[in-house]
C-alpha cells in the first residue's frame, strides 16, 4: 500500500535527541514544545516559532513532568508525586506548590492560562492562580473525584477525568478564560461510556489511550476507541464513538466510526478530517463527520447513513448537536501516509515509537523527530470517488478548498461532458451557504470564467449556457447578478453577431429582471434596436419609473419621456432644466418649445405664474426661448 500523496508530513521536522535512559524528553501539548533532557541541561525545542534555547534546572534527573506557562514567564516542574515547583525565570525564583491532599499522587498537571493551573492526583482536581511576583499559589477551588487518569485540551481548556474501577465514569471540566483577574471553572455533566461486552474471565475498562479530546469545525468532540475483546464475536472490529461536549447540555454520543479491522490505533485530526493511523497495516482511515455523498452512489466506503451539514460558523464554546447517532466508514480507501525522507535517510512510518498529539502532530521519540502531518487538498479531489456535487461540499469543509475547486470548475466546463444541471447543482452548492458567500462573484470571474472565456476551442452558445447556468443560481439565492456577467454574454452575440438570441433570453426569462441588465440592453439600441424596448419593457416591470425617464431622454425622445411621465402622475416631480437641455441639444426647435410652453404651463398651475424662479436653474433656457421666439 504505497503512499497516495494525500497524506504527508511536514518537509522541515523539529530535531531534537532521541529518548534514551540518559536523555529523557517531554512534549508539552500547550505550547507545542519539547523539552530534552541531559543531565542538569534541558534544552526547549519550539515546534510553532522552531526556535530552541537552553536551560540549567537542578536535579532535572528527576523530572516527572515539565510546562511552561502560556507566557513564558513561569517553567513548573514536577520532581515527586506529591508538588509541582514553579521557576520564575525573569527573577531567577524558586517557589512551590504541594498537594492538597496528602495522600493523593499528582499525576499531571495543566496551565490553563498565563497565570493558572490545575493538578490532577488520584484523589481531586486542584485548581490554582500564581503569582509569579510575590511568588506564591493560591487555591482556587477543589473537586474531590477519585481520578484513573484524564485528558486535556489546551485549544479549548478542556479537562476530562476518569473515575470508577472500569474507567468509564468521565468528568468534564471547562476551565472559563479569566477576565479582569477572575477565574471560572465549570463541572460539566458527568457521563457513562458504554464498554464493549468484557470476554471470559476479562474485564471491560476504559483506558486513556482510548480517549482523545479533537475540534471539527469549532466543536469539540470526545473520540473514544472501542475495540473487541477475546470472545465477544459480536463486536469483530474496532469503532470510535464520537461524543459532543457543551457547557449547557448533557454530553451525548453522536457519531460512530466504523473502522472494520481491529489492531492498534492512534488518531489526528487535519482540516477537520478524523484521521485514523492503523500500525499493523500501516495505514491510514479518512472521516468527514460532515459530509456525505448522495444515497445513490456506489463506493462501498462511503457513511453508512446520511448526516446533516453543521453550520460552518461556530458560536463560542456552547455547541449543540440534535439527537442522532449517524455511522460513518472511511471516505476512502485505507492509504499509507507518503514516504518521508529526512536527511536522506527513509522515515519508517507508522513506528512503534511513533506518539501521537492533537490536532497533527506525530513525534518519533526513536528517530527524534516532531513533525505536522499534512492533508494535500488537490490530492483529495483526484482520489474521491463521488459525484462531483459531493466533491464539492467535500472540498468547502478544507481550509484550502478554493484553488482545487476553482481547477475542478475549469476542468469540469473545459471538457463540456459535464450536464449543464450539474454544473448548475454546483453553483447552488457555492451559493447556497447561509450569512455568507463562499467564492464569491468577482472570484469565479477571475478564477473560472475569465480563462475558459479565452479558449477557442468552447463553442459560443456553450459559454453563454454556463454563464446563464450561474446567473440562474444567483437568482435562485437572492444574491444580487454582478454587471459584467451580463456584459459577458452581450459580448459573446455582439462577436457571434447573435444579439437576437439575447432578446429570447429576455424575453423567456432565461434571464431575469434586473436594473443592470435593463441598462445594458437600453445601451445596445444602436447596434440591436429591438434591445431599447427590451430595456423599457423590463424598466416597466421593475415599476423604475425613473429609469425609464432617463432612458427616453438619452434618446432624445423629451416628449414621450412626458407623456409618460405625465402617465405615471410624475409630472409634478421632473427636473425641467434636465428636459430643456435635452430638448434645446436636439435641434428641433418645436420640440424646444412644446417642452418650454409645458414646464410654463406646470408653473402656473403650481405656483400661479408661468415664469420660472431662479433656483430652477433654466435661465439660459429662458434665453434661449426668447431670442428663438421674439417673445419678451
Amino acid at each position: 500500500m504505497s503512499g497516495s500523496g494525500l497524506l504527508y508530513l511536514s518537509d522541515n521536522p523539529v530535531k531534537f535527541p532521541p529518548v534514551t535512559r540518559t536523555t529523557p524528553v517531554f512534549y508539552d501539548e500547550t505550547n507545542q514544545e519539547i523539552f530534552a533532557m541531559a543531565g542538569d541541561l534541558v534544552t526547549i525545542y519550539n515546534a510553532k516559532d522552531r526556535t530552541e534555547h537552553t536551560l540549567t534546572i537542578d536535579n532535572a534527573v528527576n523530572i516527572i513532568s515539565i510546562k511552561y506557562s502560556i507566557d513564558h514567564r513561569i517553567l513548573a516542574v514536577q520532581r515527586n508525586n506529591q508538588s509541582v515547583d514553579f521557576l520564575n525565570i525573569q527573577e531567577n525564583t524558586e517557589f512551590s506548590q504541594s498537594c492538597r491532599r496528602g495522600s493523593g499522587n499528582i499525576i499531571g498537571f495543566n496551565w490553563t492560562c498565563q497565570n493558572e493551573i490545575v493538578f490532577i492526583n488520584h484523589q481531586a482536581i486542584e485548581f490554582y492562580q500564581i503569582n509569579a511576583k510575590q511568588g506564591k499559589v493560591r487555591h482556587i477551588k477543589s473537586y474531590s473525584i477519585n481520578v484513573n487518569w484524564f485528558v486535556y485540551s489546551p485549544q479549548f481548556c478542556v479537562l476530562v477525568v476518569s473515575s470508577t474501577l472500569s474507567g468509564n465514569i468521565l468528568h468534564p471540566f471547562y476551565f472559563k478564560t479569566p477576565q479582569h483577574g477572575s477565574s471560572n471553572i465549570h463541572r460539566l455533566p458527568k457521563f457513562q461510556v458504554e464498554l464493549p461486552p468484557a470476554g471470559p474471565n476479562q474485564r471491560s475498562q476504559l483506558l486513556e489511550r482510548q480517549v482523545s479530546i479533537i475540534t471539527l469545525h469549532g466543536k469539540l468532540f470526545l473520540a473514544i476507541t472501542k475495540s473487541p475483546q477475546l470472545g465477544q464475536e459480536s463486536y469483530k472490529t474496532t469503532e470510535i464513538c464520537l461524543y459532543v461536549l457543551a457547557t449547557e447540555q448533557v454530553v451525548n454520543k453522536v457519531a460512530t466510526l466504523q473502522l472494520g479491522i481491529t489492531g492498534r490505533f492512534a488518531l489526528n485530526c487535519v482540516d477537520n478530517m478524523i484521521v485514523v493511523h492503523h500500525q499493523n497495516s500501516k495505514s491510514s482511515m479518512l472521516f468527514d463527520v460532515c459530509w456525505s455523498a448522495s444515497s445513490n452512489e456506489s463506493n462501498n466506503v462511503l457513511p453508512l447513513s446520511t448526516t446533516r451539514t453543521p453550520a460552518l460558523k461556530i458560536p463560542n464554546f456552547n455547541l449543540k448537536t440534535e439527537g442522532q447517532i449517524v455511522t460513518f466508514r472511511p471516505i476512502l480507501q485505507p492509504m499509507s501516509i507518503t514516504p518521508h525522507i529526512h536527511e536522506g535517510k527513509p522515515c519508517e512510518l507508522y513506528s512503534s515509537t511513533w506518539v501521537v498529539f492533537q490536532p497533527g502532530i506525530i513525534i518519533d521519540a526513536k528517530q527524534g523527530l516532531l513533525w505536522e502531518l499534512k492533508l494535500s487538498v488537490s490530492k483529495l479531489s483526484m482520489h474521491m470517488v463521488c459525484s462531483k456535487p459531493s466533491l464539492i461540499k467535500l472540498l468547502l469543509h478544507r481550509r484550502n478548498y478554493k484553488n482545487t475547486i476553482f481547477s475542478t470548475l475549469r476542468s469540469l466546463i473545459l471538457t463540456q461532458s459535464t450536464p449543464l444541471s450539474v454544473l448548475g447543482d454546483i453553483f447552488d452548492i457555492l451559493n447556497s451557504v447561509i450569512d455568507d458567500v463562499l467564492i464569491n462573484q468577482d472570484e469565479m470571474l477571475e478564477e473560472v470564467f475569465n480563462p475558459l472565456l479565452s479558449k477557442e476551442e468552447l463553442p459560443p452558445s456553450y459559454k453563454i449556457s454556463v454563464i446563464v447556468e450561474y446567473i440562474r443560481s444567483l437568482t435562485l439565492h437572492k444574491l444580487r447578478v454582478s454587471y459584467y456577467y451580463y456584459e459577458i454574454i452581450v459580448q459573446i452575440l455582439i462577436r457571434c453577431n447573435q444579439l437576437f438570441k439575447l432578446h429570447q433570453l429576455v424575453q423567456f426569462k432565461v434571464l431575469g429582471d434586473s436594473a443592470p441588465l435593463a441598462c445594458l440592453l437600453l445601451s445596445l439600441d444602436k447596434t440591436y434596436e429591438p434591445a431599447f424596448m427590451l430595456g423599457v419593457d423590463m424598466l416597466k416591470r421593475l415599476n423604475d419609473t425613473g429609469g425609464i425617464i432617463e432612458a427616453l431622454l438619452r434618446k432624445r425622445d423629451v416628449t414621450a419621456a412626458i407623456q409618460y411621465a405625465c402617465a405615471q402622475n410624475k409630472e409634478d416631480t421632473l427636473d425641467c432644466a434636465k428636459f430643456l437641455q435635452s430638448a434645446a441639444d436636439s435641434g428641433d426647435n418645436v420640440l424646444f418649445y412644446s417642452t418650454y410652453k409645458f414646464f410654463a404651463a406646470r408653473n402656473e398651475r403650481l405656483r400661479k405664474n408661468p415664469e420660472f424662479l431662479p433656483e430652477d436653474g433654466v435661465e439660459e433656457f429662458v434665453s434661449l426661448y426668447k431670442s428663438l421666439f421674439n417673445e419678451l
